[in-house]
Formats: structure tokens, sequence, C-alpha cells
């Protein structure tokens, strides 16, 4: 049975509840009720006191337990790692029919077809193909994307974390994710491959010296995954402090620490394609607020 009894009426003849799992609310005008919590949909919270179930709606509850039910729900969907994470910095369903103003393009022939993104590279052996988006620096980030390889030529793709206006490292590239049907990489670009002198050598007659080469092998770290081409997948990465974490379809693929990726700013997250087609979908970023 449930009722919709005035909230103010609720509150006012609340008791505790006998049994089960309950929270102390607070609506706002500051009234307490003790009851177990059902569900949360829609803005609105069913719980339970006394064997009857009530819809309350969230906005009328303290800004204390907004916070809690939003967390709960978190809990109760598997998304635990993401709570602190609470700042939204950027998303995209793709459900518009062309990319947002707050999409870039490099060496892309990605198209938005069916409500998913198309990664495509315009010519491999010029550059992969990038879509990437930017935004105010942030340190510790979790970026979220679902994906599926399309056919036999989809090789694999990175997600990077840039700052455009660092001059440290080619193209301001701080770490990136990449991900194959067989295996997970995470580098530290940074203080690895990408930083300027390194990748100049990388480039130049001779190439890396044995040093430079085995000095680079610290700098990246890679996990063996099996995934099906045909399937679409979850990709949740978490970069916090020295520490870049990996999840794929909610199971722990690896996390690597090293020093370039506590950098301050990661001011850019990009998608690139190898070779072609990657598919994309509920691109979501988020930050952690920074403590002040």
């Amino acid at each position: 049975m449930k009722s919709h009894l005035p909230l103010a009426l609720f509150f006012a003849t609340a008791s505790l509840a006998s049994a089960g799992e309950y929270r102390e609310f607070t609506n706002t005008e500051g009234v307490k009720i003790n009851a177990e919590v059902l569900d949360l949909k829609d803005g609105v919270v069913q719980i339970r006191r006394g064997g009857t179930n009530f819809d309350v709606p969230v906005e009328n509850l303290s800004a204390e337990d907004q916070e809690w039910l939003k967390q709960w729900d978190m809990k109760r969907q598997g998304l635990e790692d993401e709570i602190p994470y609470s700042e939204l910095v950027f998303e995209d369903d793709f459900s518009a029919p062309a990319f947002g103003e707050k999409w870039s393009h490099y060496k892309s022939a990605g198209v938005i077809q069916d409500g998913v993104l198309v990664g495509k590279t315009i010519d491999i052996k010029d550059h992969a193909g990038v879509e990437a988006t930017r935004f105010e620096g942030r340190k510790d980030m979790m970026v979220g994307v679902k994906f599926k390889f399309a056919g036999p030529e989809a090789e694999r793709f990175n997600v990077w974390f840039d700052d455009k206006d660092f001059k440290g490292s080619h193209a301001g590239h701080i770490c990136n994710v990449t991900v194959s049907p067989t295996s997970v990489a995470i580098t530290d670009a940074k203080t690895g491959n990408m930083e300027n002198s390194i990748y100049e050598k990388k480039n130049a007659p001779g190439g890396l010296d044995a040093e430079t080469t085995e000095m680079l092998k610290t700098k990246t770290a890679t996990f063996k995954v099996e995934l099906d081409r045909d399937e679409w997948h979850q990709l949740r990465i978490f970069t916090k402090d020295d520490t870049v974490r990996v999840k794929i379809d909610g199971e722990e693929v690896g996390s690597f620490a090293s020093e370039g990726n506590t950098h301050e700013t990661k001011s850019v997250v990009s998608f690139t394609t190898y070779v072609n087609d990657v598919h994309y979908d509920d691109v979501v970023i988020k930050a952690a607020p920074v403590d002040k």
C-alpha cells in the first residue's frame, strides 16, 4: 500500500520506525522523521514507516538528506567509486544530430550516427582521428564512456588527459589509457614518451638511447582483458593524485601510479581512434571538488 500523505502532516505525525533499515530525515522546516528508504526516482524518494509507503519530493528534504540520497542511489547502482567526483564537467549522449560546440576535432572523420559517435581516422599514417572537449583545468577526474569495437579493423582507442597550456610535453599530453580487445595500458605521458626532450629524440635520426628506452618501461602498465567486439562495454577512468585506475563493465582492470599523473590542471579529454571504427556513447566527465 502506498500513501500520498501531505508532507507536513507526515512529518508532524511520524515516529521512529519499529524495524528495518532507516535514516533520520529532516524536511525543509526542520521536522525530523525516521524511515526506511525504498526507492528514488524522478526526484521522488519512496520511504516506509509503520508498514506504509510514502512518496516524498526530494526537494522538500534538507540539503544533507538530498546529498545522502544521491550517494545512496549511486551505491545501489554500483557507482560508489564515482561519489568523490561530484562536480559534473561535461556530458553528451549524442542524441543531437550533430556535434555540440564543446567538441573539437583533429585529423578526424568522426560522425554522429544513430545516436552514437562513430570514431574514424582520415589517414592513420598521418595521425589518428581525435574528438576532444576542453574545460577549466581539474586535477582529480572521472571519465566514463560506453564503447564498442565495430568490425575486424577496429584496433584500439585512447582516452587522453591533456593540458593545452602546458609546454613541457608534446601537445600538452599528461596521461592516457589505451583500450584494445585484448589489453588496457595506462601511461604517464608527461614524464614519459611525450616529455619534450624524449619526444624529440624519438622522432630524430637514431631514435632513443637504451637508457631512455628502459626508463620508459617504468612509465606505463599493461593489463590483459578479453572484450567481445560485438558488445557494448562501459569504461570508467579515475585519476586520484598520482594514480590512474581503470574499470570496464564494473570490474577492476588495474591501476598505475606515476608522478606525471599528479598534474594539477587536466583541461582536455579526448578520444583517439585507431584505425576505424570505434563507437562511443554516453560520455561523462566529472571532477572531485578542490579543497579550499
